[in-house]
């Protein structure tokens, strides 16, 4: 094994610096994980095999996954595995601006379920909020649309009917700012690439009745580090959702507006915003570091991770504050997306739920609600309520964790996965969308399902669940 970690090291040496979609990953990938036959499960985990993901995390850098990244795992409520690697800006393994365990980062769509959810869980367990009551129920401006019977299983289980999302930002700027598109589907000449095929043009004004270039009694909520918002752009967007089409087809369609909307119902039934209400009721009692909108908490930007270099929308280096812009346009706080921290801290909120909501003796949540949100399934057991879960083939995990396995996973490449069946968590964050969104080399090499893989071949579970009943 050692031979071979040296040849991979020499190999990995020679990828190009600038190369953004590799080719050949998988026989290299083959080198480290194998198919040795171990004990299942071990009460320890071998150092051989943890060190191969040292050297799996240190390729990411090599191929330019992502600039830096945090790994981190729990096995029978212990630290097995604590590391960073690379920088908080740049790419290629170099050593400027040093990434550490402390570095904070933007977890994106983690927020979904380890702040939204578990909230909904507290409310669930006090008769506070029905699964099955419809919308109606909580936010009576959606009475008479077909908005208004979607339920809240429905939209924990991304069964609603919703579209996938919607740009509310674009009611933000001035439409007689621009010329042509504000976003077209191919380059063109002072275009920003955005996601996928789209582009933007960045030569537009915003609207001043929504922001300002500093904080106003009008404009109070940060929209990005020199930027701020009016809160009263929520109603705006509350305007968008109840028009938006409802499709009756209630299969599975991933949607951040289900996020959006479960915020709304959390703040009117609690009287709190979603951030207040996790953060006195979850996250002090287990003492998780875990921040919306960390600048406002006194954290520094130097410590945290920058998310993108937005030439499009916000035209800043996005470090402390949200990168999805719908979390942005709400000031930061959103069901969807908006928390921060470092994976030492969101691996309390994972330990938590694996631990049936008791923290050091202590009920936080409900033991029979935590068994409730994590065991019911949605369409063709694609989901839980509010996490999501492993499949078959593929999928957003390892092959080696159990089907009895949830968490999520966040677009600014960052994930956490709660496995019951063999008592393990495990983290994975980083900033693979510094600086650029169009950076998918983790997604596609699937660099975060092979260290998990390799994590559990550390402790001998080496049977892929596809192979077990």
């Amino acid at each position: 094994m050692l031979r071979t970690l040296v040849l991979l090291l020499a190999l990995v040496l020679g990828v190009s610096a600038g190369a953004q979609q590799p080719r050949g990953l998988d026989s290299l990938l083959g080198h480290l994980i194998d198919g040795d036959s171990l004990p299942q499960p071990r009460s320890e985990p071998s150092a051989p095999h943890l060190e191969r993901i040292d050297s799996l995390a240190r390729l990411g850098l090599r191929l330019q996954a992502y600039p830096g990244c945090q790994i981190y795992a729990l096995y029978r409520g212990r630290v097995i595995y604590d590391r960073a690697f690379g920088s908080m800006t740049r790419l290629g393994g170099r050593t400027e601006d040093p990434n550490s365990t402390f570095t904070i980062y933007d977890l994106a769509s983690v927020t979904k379920a380890a702040a939204t959810t578990p909230a909904l869980m507290l409310l669930v367990a006090e008769h506070k909020v029905s699964l099955n009551a419809p919308l109606l129920s909580y936010l009576p401006e959606t009475k008479g649309s077909l908005l208004g019977m979607v339920t809240i299983r429905q939209l924990l289980l991304h069964q609603s009917g919703l579209p996938a999302g919607i740009n509310f930002y674009t009611d933000l700027i001035d439409e007689e700012s621009y010329e042509g598109a504000l976003i077209r589907y191919k380059a063109f000449k002072g275009g920003v690439p955005l996601v996928g095929k789209a582009w933007g043009n960045p030569n537009f004004r915003f609207l001043d009745e929504y922001i300002a270039t500093r904080r106003t009694e009008q404009h109070s909520l940060r929209f990005s580090p020199k930027k701020f918002i009016a809160p009263s752009f929520k109603d705006r967007m509350m305007e968008r959702l109840l028009s938006v089409r409802v499709k009756s087809d209630k299969s599975y369609r991933y949607s951040d507006l289900n996020f959006v909307l479960l915020q709304q119902v959390i703040e009117r039934v609690s009287h709190q915003g979603l951030d207040t209400f996790v953060q006195e009721r979850i996250y002090r009692p287990i003492g998780a570091r875990l921040y919306y909108c960390p600048l406002e908490h006194g954290v520094k930007a130097e410590v945290i991770a920058p998310a993108q270099d937005d030439r499009f929308l916000r035209g800043e280096v996005l470090r402390g504050t949200v990168d999805d812009e719908t979390a942005a346009c709400l000031g930061g706080v959103s069901g969807n997306a908006g928390l921060f921290g470092s994976a030492r801290e969101l691996a309390k909120v994972a330990q938590l739920l694996l631990q049936h909501g008791t923290w050091e003796g202590k009920s936080i949540i409900p033991a029979h609600t935590v068994k409730l949100f994590t065991e019911t399934l949605g369409a063709g057991g694609l989901r839980c309520l509010g996490f999501d879960k492993p499949r078959r083939h593929g999928g957003p995990t390892g092959e080696l964790a159990s089907h009895d396995t949830y968490g999520h996973q966040g677009f600014t490449g960052t994930c956490f996965w709660v496995d019951p069946r063999y008592d393990l968590v495990f983290v994975f964050l980083s900033n693979r969308t510094y600086p650029s969104r169009k950076n998918t080399v983790l997604i596609h090499e699937r660099l975060r399902q092979s260290l998990q893989d390799l994590l559990y071949e550390s402790l001998g579970i080496m049977t892929p669940r596809s192979s077990l009943s």
